[in-house]
């Protein structure tokens, strides 16, 4: 019986190609579909990857995913680094602010607040400039991709002027980043400016950056 079957699968050579074809093409097709998916969904966590020093971010709990992040207020830091095992936990902001270049349009950007004495998840991988240009007044570091993005068919360089929320920014370094999900540039900062970046509301803190005590990780100072 098996040596039937298979004479009729390969009598008729054109319909046993198309057979093969057709399977050939639609495992292609599979397999395109599922890593595009895979593709989309790492992005949706490209910041937190990206925050390499902690283990546990602490959040609202109404947050329903990382794009759309419910301010803290800033008592609540304290109340997480009384929490036994915690042995380190810093403010962190992320958010949207709108940016203004020096030929007058406008980018709408991801903006990330660092803490200012540790400056837990900063980039790891500098294209351009230092980490330590970070503590300059004003100062920014850019991802490569938005600064291709933001001034096209222009070399990397640094100096490059922003306006954000009536407030001057200059780009004093360029990074690799993990590509978000928003295709938007990604803009680092110190926390005591990215608030003054962003547009004033009474709670501002996204999220707390922990660490366990038991993990042995420290918050670096660069």
């Amino acid at each position: 019986m098996t040596w039937i079957a298979l004479k009729m699968l390969t009598g008729d050579r054109n319909k046993y190609f198309g057979i093969i074809f057709g399977v050939m093409f639609a495992s292609l097709l599979i397999a395109h579909q599922i890593s595009i998916f895979v593709g989309i969904m790492s992005r949706t966590t490209s910041q937190i990857q990206d925050v390499l020093e902690a283990d546990v971010w602490v959040m609202d709990n109404k947050v329903r995913y990382v794009d759309e992040i419910p301010s803290l207020q800033d008592t609540v830091l304290h109340r997480v680094r009384g929490v036994e095992g915690v042995e380190w936990a810093v403010r962190l902001y992320k958010g949207t602010a709108r940016a203004r270049l020096d030929d007058g349009n406008f980018r709408q950007v991801i903006l990330m607040g660092l803490d200012d004495a540790t400056l837990v998840g900063a980039p790891r991988e500098m294209v351009l400039g230092s980490l330590a240009d970070l503590r300059r007044p004003d100062a920014v570091i850019l991802d490569e991709a938005g600064y291709t993005y933001m001034w096209p068919d222009q070399p990397l360089r640094l100096g490059k002027v922003l306006e954000m929320n009536d407030r001057r920014a200059v780009v004093v370094g360029i990074c690799k980043a993990s590509a978000p999900f928003q295709t938007l540039p990604v803009v680092y900062t110190r926390y005591s400016q990215a608030v003054q970046f962003a547009p004033r509301e009474r709670n501002l803190m996204s999220a707390m950056s922990c660490a366990a005590a038991s993990s042995g990780r420290r918050a670096t100072r660069p």
